[in-house]
């Protein structure tokens, strides 16, 4: 397989096509694709989602991908690597960077295309396809700031927001309490049995038994499961160190976190992580 690699921290490139150029592929980097108008069907993976825009597209780096395109497609495509913020030297916005790539990679597992409703999503793109014509800077903090006003977007149109919409159908509660255990993952006093029973009204043995019923899952083991794929991606996509993965997850020490990577693999983290980066074959 074809695999595109990219030096550049950030990239933005916008074009109008009637027939895809690109071979089946995947990156070193994480994209964003917005399709402003058009219609065809994007390929990811074994699945096959239609399109029509507008519409948006997160892949990870390790998404195989390519569109068949049936309409004459306009698209913007924003990529950045796992360090575009590193050379910022705030180690509080690099882990909010990953905070919202977190949100954003759950989401797009579960929803592969974000549609836009408003029409402001493509209004953003314009400002962020401006800015890097004018620009074309990696560091622009113009730039970065429209990103974020992006993920803020997506996050508000895509999560329910909590307690405030969960209404009494048990498909909507389960959905603010997962919700909850993903804003507050990095918290481990917020997502112990016992809060979660008081922040929903429950007697913990009813939230356990209910948690079960609607997911097939006990809560620990969800939690755990989650948190789980927090680490292995900061291990994949981050170029923190273990020790501020650990600090940032709310393990007690590094320590901690090798006990519980250890628990669901059979290596370090460290090995895993060096795993990942080791040159992919074509």
């Amino acid at each position: 397989m074809k695999r595109y690699i990219q030096h550049e921290y950030l990239k933005v490139s916008h074009f109008t096509s009637e027939e895809w150029q690109h071979p089946v592929h995947n990156h070193n980097h994480f994209e964003l694709i917005f399709i402003h108008r058009g219609s065809g069907t994007h390929h990811i993976g074994d699945m096959s989602y239609p399109y029509t825009g507008p519409c948006l597209f997160l892949l990870a780096p390790c998404d195989a991908h390519h569109f068949h395109i049936a309409t004459a497609t306009t698209f913007t495509f924003i990529k950045f690597t796992n360090v575009y913020l590193h050379g910022t030297g705030n180690l509080q916005l690099q882990q909010n960077w990953n905070r919202e790539l977190d949100r954003l990679l759950l989401q797009a597992r579960e929803q592969r295309a974000f549609t836009d409703p408003t029409g402001r999503m493509a209004t953003l793109m314009g400002l962020i396809n401006g800015e890097w014509k004018e620009e074309k800077q990696e560091n622009s903090e113009t730039i970065f700031f429209l990103l974020q006003t992006l993920f803020a977007m997506i996050r508000k149109w895509t999560f329910t927001g909590g307690m405030a919409s969960a209404g009494p159908h048990p498909g909507a509660r389960v959905t603010a309490i997962l919700n909850y255990i993903h804003e507050h993952i990095y918290d481990v006093a917020e997502v112990q049995v016992e809060q979660l029973a008081h922040i929903f009204g429950y007697s913990k043995h009813y939230l356990g038994t209910f948690f079960k019923e609607q997911t097939g899952s006990t809560l620990r083991d969800y939690v755990n499961q989650y948190k789980l794929r927090q680490l292995e991606n900061r291990l994949h996509y981050s170029s923190l160190s273990l020790k501020e993965i650990s600090h940032e997850l709310g393990f007690n020490d590094q320590s901690h976190l090798n006990k519980f990577f250890r628990r669901y693999h059979t290596i370090s983290p460290s090995a895993y992580r060096e795993q990942l980066q080791a040159p992919a074959s074509e």
